[in-house]
């Protein structure tokens, strides 16, 4: 029987959302708005920073519910790099362009 490799230990802390990257998705699935939160407001206010689909670029700040990023399914990714590939490998897809 074949030994299953070990997991490296994650040294993220996802104890906080704070920090993280992530995607929202429309209810075909595509990406629907992408950002950062950059704060937490006690335990159930969120302040996160949503960027240009396109470019990437910050847009603005917006107040959400720590609820509403649960039970919303937002995609949730520890750095801007692992987020910026989620499109690359596949688990994210954005809306093809209308011809």
């Amino acid at each position: 029987m074949e030994q299953r490799k070990k997991r490296a230990r994650s040294t993220v802390d996802w104890a906080t959302l704070k920090g993280k990257f992530f995607h929202t998705f429309d209810e075909e699935g595509y990406v629907q708005y992408q950002g950062q939160i950059v704060d937490l407001i006690e335990e159930d206010i969120a302040i996160v920073l949503y960027f240009d689909r396109p470019t990437g670029s910050p847009t603005y700040h917006k107040a959400v519910w720590v609820s509403d990023i649960i039970d919303g399914g937002w995609a949730l990714y520890n750095t801007a790099t692992a987020w910026r590939e989620a499109y690359g490998i596949g688990l994210v897809k954005s809306r093809p362009k209308e011809k």
